[in-house]
């Protein structure tokens, strides 16, 4: 199972829903380690400031992407019920961790 640490940072968003938004980013980042065994560590930061959000990531030590990936709160939301969103959610996170390894 890969390792995944996550540092987050949230303006506007209250505790509970913060933690469920860090929670579904963990959970789907393991996923995707799981799925596609393209990685062991990740190192992700997170931040949201008046209601916009993104995502940074250093995978296995490698980050050729200094560009965070934009996410789209209400996406982030929907994420934690609906299986489309979540679907949605983790191909971005996909195609990014592709950049930040340079493929």
């Amino acid at each position: 199972m890969a390792e995944v640490s996550l540092t987050a940072a949230f303006s506007t968003i209250p505790g509970g829903d913060a933690e469920a938004i860090k929670r579904l980013l963990i959970e789907t980042v393991e996923q995707i380690a799981r799925d596609d065994v393209t990685f062991q560590k990740a190192k992700l930061v997170f931040t949201e400031s008046d209601e916009r959000c993104g995502l940074t990531a250093e995978l296995d030590g490698v980050k050729k992407e200094g560009v965070p990936l934009p996410l789209d709160l209400d996406i982030l939301e929907d994420a934690q019920t609906s299986a489309g969103a979540r679907a949605q959610l983790k191909e971005a996170l996909r195609l990014y961790f592709r950049k930040v390894q340079g493929k």
